[in-house]
């Protein structure tokens, strides 16, 4: 079978799954998009957006891979030229804790940088691409977004204007994605820099071969949902993992399935992980573990939520956190059972307009000294900032967010 022959076939199977054309392309120009991509082709590719593109030049294209792993995470740097009106982007991931280089796009004249990284553990499984046009002298600007662990984030906020259209790609239920593949065309009539993207996606399952295997959870007699493991459930993981002589660290610091995954390498230091090698090690199964779960999670059909905040109108508070005294504050607090830093909090006069500068290290120095309880509280203010940005966003339709029972 020939590569064009392969390559047209991969294309087919993966578009159908992912990405969304918005627009037809030239003829010429999708031959000479296709004619870029590598012949040891494996169906890895979900395939080009569809978003608007052309060129009157050759087709700058570049990729970037994570050499082991997955996608956690995207920089992006926006510059444009005064002279030539020509607007540059320049894009580099970070694969779990390391950042790639630059893509080597053409880049000068930088104007802006934005990073996004999946939050906890998660890793990318989509990308959403918006395109703007201001004909007035003749700016084309992009925004984006990535899915993470299924679960769609906001966009980066860069400069743009004047939405033309939008387009997605997933990758299919049980991969993530480990690379991106940029393409860039300039046409000369309008000075119009145009972009097109291809996600890289490979099999969760088969990355889960790590160093050393994760315990069988079900001859442990643990649910399948991690997330929702008590402070005896982890124990009883910590034990089989071999590290049991942490447990006492990991129960006086009230650390759970929910709080876990938000371990940082810092963290570890702190619960008594005092070699470096153990440290990684941990980490590596973390990642492990959470990638099993959401594989188990999206073939049940479901998103997976930790901490869900209280319902605040059950509670008697405004959906505006920022308005709330600290009186309201507490309320939150005694209904996620972390009343015994009510105190502190009245102390510390932390109320709604300052409660979304709060950091894990202002809990520290309060005098909160328990990992689990700084992580909880983290989290929940986390997740609160994510829900009044939606509805900031008049998001009116939300994804179905379960937390799901053991299984």
């Amino acid at each position: 079978i020939s590569t064009m022959d392969t390559m047209s076939r991969c294309w087919r199977q993966r578009r159908h799954d992912g990405a969304r054309a918005t627009q037809t392309r030239p003829h010429r120009l999708a031959l000479a998009l296709v004619a870029l991509i590598p012949a040891h082709v494996d169906c890895a590719w979900t395939g080009l957006l569809g978003l608007t593109f052309e060129s009157d030049e050759p087709v700058e294209a570049k990729s970037l891979h994570c050499p082991t792993g997955f996608i956690t995470g995207i920089r992006i740097r926006y510059g444009r030229t005064r002279q030539e009106d020509r607007d540059l982007y320049d894009f580099k991931l970070k694969c779990q804790n390391r950042w790639t280089s630059w893509s080597g796009l053409f880049f000068k004249s930088e104007l802006e940088d934005k990073t996004w990284e999946c939050p906890s553990k998660m890793y990318v499984t989509g990308m959403e691409v918006k395109r703007g046009r201001r004909e007035w002298g003749d700016k084309d600007t992009y925004d984006f977004k990535l899915q993470c662990s299924g679960v769609w984030q906001t966009y980066l906020g860069m400069k743009f204007g004047g939405e033309q259209e939008h387009a997605s790609t997933e990758c299919p239920a049980g991969e993530g994605s480990s690379g991106l593949k940029v393409f860039r065309g300039f046409v000369d009539w309008g000075d119009k820099d145009l972009y097109e993207f291809d996600l890289n996606c490979k099999s969760i399952a088969t990355s889960l071969a790590a160093i050393r295997g994760l315990p069988d959870l079900k001859m442990l007699g643990l649910p399948r949902n991690t997330l929702l493991w008590d402070g005896e459930q982890l124990a009883s993981w910590l034990e089989a993992l071999g590290l049991g002589q942490l447990v006492p660290a990991f129960q006086y610091h009230n650390l759970n399935g929910g709080t876990v995954f938000l371990l940082t390498e810092d963290h570890l230091r702190e619960l008594g992980f005092n070699l470096v090698g153990d440290r990684l090690y941990f980490i590596e199964l973390l990642t492990q573990l959470y990638d099993d779960i959401v594989q188990w999670s999206a073939s049940l059909g479901v998103q997976l939520a930790t901490h869900p905040v209280p319902p605040l109108r059950q509670l008697g508070l405004s959906l505006n956190p920022t308005s709330w005294s600290v009186k309201d504050v507490c309320k939150v607090l005694r209904a996620v059972d972390l009343g015994e830093y009510v105190d502190l909090f009245v102390e510390h006069r932390v109320q709604g307009d300052v409660l979304f500068n709060l950091t894990e290290e202002n809990l520290k120095e309060m005098g909160i000294e328990k990992v689990g309880d700084r992580l909880l509280i983290a989290d929940i203010v986390q997740t609160l900032y994510e829900q009044v940005t939606g509805w900031q966003e008049q998001q009116v339709s939300k994804p179905q967010m379960l937390q799901l029972g053991g299984a």
